[in-house]
Parts: structure tokens; sequence; C-alpha cells
């Protein structure tokens, strides 16, 4: 096993030029794949990869030049044991590539329509009656990423989105209430949904399966999702697998407009709307 040092001397301007712009793309590569997997397991996995290879190929440094050996078939075994170390890293990292391939698919989309007239402050005030009286609840609104096989382990509705339904469906004594709800292009498709629950060790363990079901269901898709605990009564969204509680309807309101395009479309239309209305509305003539 040689290990040959680059002189720089030997080069001309466009090798150089060439190597700066190699070097450039591999630091480039592994910043992107560090923030990438900064605050996920697969930087503990990366992490111990990258000890074990570094610890085994400084060794083998030090042992080749102490004994001043070549370590031809250790090189020859190497090159076979990259190709399947790249297939194994695949199998290792396989949830965190689903994320990134999930990131990709929803830059630049445009997120889900919402279909006929959809009642935003009416469905924020039924999950405020909700949370009231400490009643679970756990809705999956759907953007650009489908999560279509979740709606087939629940109960198909296709019913139009409404505080009404919402409540009802969560009702204590309703067949329904136990799952998730899922919404897309303002219909609930389906209730009594089963959610996949996160496996990450770093959820603290008072989290009961609801929010582990959001977390799930927002890791692998770019979903936005309302829980009301039922211990609590407390109403948190989930939103790329991170939990925030709302204070109020107020908040949870300004989040779903934030965080839900379709509703962002939806409240700006109606804004304008309001503000048509009262352009054409006539002031009132003062009496002589």
């Amino acid at each position: 096993m040689s290990f040959a040092m680059i002189d720089l001397g030997d080069m001309d301007g466009g090798e150089v030029l060439e190597a700066a712009i190699e070097i450039g793309l591999l630091w480039w590569f592994f910043y992107v794949v560090l923030r990438f997997l900064h605050g996920t397991r697969g930087l503990a996995i990366m992490k111990g990869v990258l000890v074990a290879i570094t610890s085994l190929v400084l060794g083998i440094i030090v042992i080749a030049q102490t004994l001043d050996l070549n370590f031809s078939r250790l090189t020859v075994a190497g090159g076979y044991l990259l190709q399947f170390m790249s297939i194994l890293l695949i199998v290792m990292f396989q949830p965190e590539l689903r994320r990134g391939f999930t990131r990709l698919a929803e830059a630049g989309g445009r997120g889900a329509r919402v279909g006929g007239a959809v009642d935003l402050d009416g469905i924020v005030q039924s999950v405020v009656a909700l949370s009231r009286d400490a009643t679970g609840a756990l809705i999956v609104f759907e953007q650009q990423t489908g999560v279509f096989g979740l709606e087939d382990t629940g109960v198909p509705l296709d019913s139009a989105l409404s505080g009404p339904l919402i409540e009802s469906v969560f009702y204590p004594k309703s067949p329904l209430h136990d799952g998730a709800v899922v919404v897309r292009d303002g219909r609930v498709v389906a209730a009594s949904c089963m959610l996949p629950l996160t496996d990450d060790p770093r959820i603290p363990r008072n989290l009961g399966s609801r929010h582990r079901a959001a977390i799930g269901v927002t890791e692998e898709s770019d979903a936005v999702v309302v829980i009301v605990s039922e211990e609590t009564g407390t109403i948190t969204v989930c939103r790329r697998g991170q939990l925030q509680v709302m204070s109020d309807g107020a908040e949870l309101r300004a989040a779903l407009v934030a965080h839900v395009p379709a509703f962002a479309s939806f409240d700006a239309a109606n804004d304008k709307d309001t503000d048509q209305a009262q352009e054409s509305t006539p002031e009132p003539v003062e009496a002589a």
C-alpha cells in the first residue's frame, strides 16, 4: 500500500484550478451531508463509521510505514469493501434519505389546494372546543407529498371539511374517534387512520401515542398535523418532526395559515373579498 504526496510545483494552472474545484465540491458535499444529518440519529451513526474507518486506515498506515509492508491484498479487499459499504450506508440511512428526498420534492411546491369553501375559523373553534373538553384529536393536513397509504388504514369518508364534522369524528363515543383524520384538498378523505410512530429515542417519554404518530408521519412527508392531547387538552402543531404548542386559537389559526399553503391562499382570498365588500359599501349620508 503506497501513499503518494501531491507536488503542486509539478502542476500547471489548469490542474491547480481543477484540484481546487474538486476540493471545493467535496467540502460542499460533506457540509450538506453533515447539515442534513444534524440533530438526527444518522449523525451519531456517521460519526461511528468515520471513527472506525479513520482508526483502521491510520493503523494500517502506521504498520505499513513501520514494517515497510505493502498490503497489496488488503488494498484489493478494501476496494470490494468500499462497494459493500456503499450499499450498507444506503440501508443504514434509509429514513434520513427518505426525508431528504421528501424535502427536495416539496422545495418550490405549491402545496395542496382547498376545494370549495372551507370555514377555517370554524375548524379552529372546533379544535379549541375539543381542547377545552380534553378530547383527543389527530388531524393530518396533506400537502404536496401524498399520504395515500395512510388513508387505506382507516375508514373512507370523502366529506367536506368543517368544524362540526371534526367534533363529531372525535366525539369519545364515536366509532371513528380512535386514530387520525386525513384532510386532502379541503375534504376529509378518511378517519380512524393509523399513523406510523416515530422511533426517535430522543422523544420524551411523557409524549403519548398521538404525538409520536404526528412526529412519525411528518418525518416521512411534508404534512402538517394538529394534535389535541387527551390528558391535558393541549393543542400542538407538528411539522417536519417538530412540535409547537399552541397557546390559543389565534395562534393555531396563524400556524395553519403559515404552514398550510391551502389555508394561506384561502385566507388571502377571504381578505380580498372583505376589502372589496368594504369598498363597495356606500358611506352613510348625514341628515340635513
